[in-house]
Formats: structure tokens, C-alpha cells, sequence
């Protein structure tokens, strides 16, 4: 992922210092930072309504071990480097230039125009359909 980011952040031309969040200080972040964090919320809220319309078990993740949401962590991870990235280092970089916007408006917005442009719930729809219907098959 680290990669990902600072090949991003260069494409996008951003400065990028690296992944930091502090959970205690969510605003000490720098913006792509920040904005990093705001489109995860909104790629893992399209997780979870692609696992609610799959009827699929949020808990039951693969990867991730959160108690409520591991599933959907996991849906939403297979979706960070095509939107969840791009859209936050997209915002970052209009923060710098309208310093009266929200990062967190700038950032949900840039994520919910890519989720619908690249049709990502029916794609996370299609993925977990996939894994389950390739274990039914063994």
C-alpha cells in the first residue's frame, strides 16, 4: 500500500509524507491524510450496503477482526487503490485550492462522484457473489 500511495500522491501531484492518524487528534492530519480517512468512510459505507443486499454476515471477515464490521472492511479494502486513494488525494489536492471547503465535504463528495462514476457497489455486489459461489462450487 505504500506504493500505492506515493505513486498516487505523484500522479495526482500532491506532497505525500506518509500514512499518520492519530484516532485521538482525527484533525491534527495533514489533508491527504485526512481526506484519506473521510473516504474510507464513504467506500465502507458502500461496502455495507453491498453486504446488506448480498445478505451476507458483516462480522464474518476475512482479513479484518472488528467485531461489527470485518466483512465490510474487507469489501472496502478490495476498492482502495481504484477509488478510495484516488478520491482522497483528488480532494486533497482542491483543498489546497478552496482552503474555505471541509476536507471532509471536499473528500465525500470526490469519493461519492467515483463510486458512482466506476459503479462500485454493483461491482462489490459481483465480488462477493464470486467468493461465495466459488466456495459453494468446492
Amino acid at each position: 500500500m505504500r506504493e500505492t500511495y506515493r505513486l498516487a500522491a505523484q500522479q495526482i501531484g500532491i506532497e505525500w509524507r506518509g500514512r499518520r492518524y492519530d484516532r485521538a487528534l482525527p484533525n491534527a492530519a495533514d489533508l491527504p491524510n485526512q481526506a484519506l480517512n473521510h473516504a474510507a468512510s464513504a467506500v465502507e459505507a458502500a461496502a455495507a450496503i453491498a453486504v446488506a443486499a448480498t445478505a451476507t454476515i458483516p462480522q464474518l471477515g476475512f482479513v479484518h477482526e472488528d467485531p461489527s464490521q470485518s466483512f465490510v472492511l474487507d469489501i472496502a479494502d478490495l476498492f482502495r487503490d481504484s477509488v478510495l486513494v484516488p478520491s482522497a488525494f483528488r480532494a486533497a489536492k482542491e483543498a489546497v485550492k478552496k482552503p474555505y471547503e471541509s476536507i471532509e465535504r471536499l473528500a465525500r463528495r470526490e469519493t461519492g462522484a467515483a463510486l458512482a462514476k466506476e459503479g462500485t457497489v454493483p461491482k462489490m455486489i459481483a465480488k462477493i457473489k464470486e467468493l461465495f459461489e466459488d466456495s459453494q462450487d468446492a
